[in-house]
């Protein structure tokens, strides 16, 4: 498609198959791309791109129809983020039921209505208070996974108010404080900076970081919460 878009020449029936295969989905804006040469390694199994000039249009070409046909055939959820179809992207939540994990999500009702997954326990929370009281809650039963989004930060971090920032990180360390007091023994929290900066910058696709990754604000602190016994899953 961008090629199109340079040639000025516009078509109304473009398969991007950056587009047909995403790397992740964002709830806010486009879903994040992968680049042609790691969509093909990934589902073609094999390397393009590797010559000293860098790219081979018919090369190119070649790979971009192979990777919407591959689509056709499979069908609309072959590749996709947590899709068990091609076996591309393995479903962590999927994973853990087959192990005899109970897996639970919280988060806004906009999230859950994206969430394509049978096997988990969809809870519809308000508030980061609200989310944080029920991943305590959940923690009375054993081998417990529970997802939750932190949003509180992300709305700080959008503004320019260095005190609301302040106060907003102060409230997740009090949050966070408060649901590993209630943590029973043998029960691991790993907090993940994700979104727009996860990891001091954001990912314009698989390969390549994207120009304006630091002047963005945060996306959302996940919060994982497994409880069980000793050994994990």
């Amino acid at each position: 498609e961008n090629d199109l878009e340079a040639l000025g020449l516009p078509h109304g029936r473009v398969l991007d198959t950056a587009l047909l295969y995403p790397l992740r989905y964002n709830l806010q804006g486009a879903p994040a791309k992968s680049s042609l040469r790691a969509l093909t390694w990934r589902f073609l199994k094999r390397q393009i791109q590797t010559g000293a000039r860098g790219h081979d249009p018919t090369e190119d070409a070649a790979a971009a129809m192979e990777l919407a046909q591959l689509k056709l055939r499979h069908g609309a959820r072959f590749g996709l983020p947590g899709s068990e179809a091609g076996g591309t992207y393995a479903s962590l939540l999927s994973s853990l039921a087959k192990a005899g994990w109970g897996c639970s999500v919280a988060d806004r009702r906009e999230a859950l209505e994206l969430l394509d997954e049978s096997g988990a326990r969809r809870v519809e929370v308000d508030s980061d208070e609200a989310g944080i009281a029920y991943a305590a809650a959940e923690l009375s039963e054993p081998r417990r996974f529970v997802w939750l989004p932190l949003r509180e930060l992300a709305s700080a971090e959008a503004t320019a108010d260095q005190t609301s920032r302040a106060a907003a990180l102060e409230t997740l360390r009090s949050r966070l404080a408060e649901l590993i007091a209630a943590a029973p023994p043998n029960t691991l929290v790993a907090v993940v900076g994700c979104g727009a900066s996860a990891g001091g910058g954001a990912t314009g696709g698989a390969d390549k970081p994207s120009p304006s990754a630091t002047s963005r604000p945060l996306g959302c602190v996940a919060l994982t919460v497994v409880s069980g016994a000793a050994g994990g899953a």
